[in-house]
């Protein structure tokens, strides 16, 4: 989780703009500190959270759920 938790690092240190909510509504143009949050927020929720879970869930499969799946998706033995 070391990238993840580095970009939540940097996520958590960037200066809140004072006008960030009326950023956030695109009420106001954003600053680069309130587009690179809204970015980096975007990356970890949709991206890098979910490749460590497949990840993390690859590590854990058996041969034998992987042989069932082969034969589940060849439609059963040939």
């Amino acid at each position: 989780m070391a990238i993840a938790d580095r970009l939540q690092t940097i996520h958590d240190g960037l200066p809140p703009s004072p006008d960030r909510d009326a950023m956030l509504e695109h009420r106001i143009p954003r600053d680069v500190a309130t587009e690179a949050y809204g970015v980096i927020e975007s990356v970890l929720v949709d991206e890098v959270r979910p490749a460590i879970e497949y990840l993390e869930a690859a590590s854990r499969v058996t041969a034998e759920e992987l042989r069932e799946r082969f034969e589940r998706d060849r439609g059963g033995s040939r």
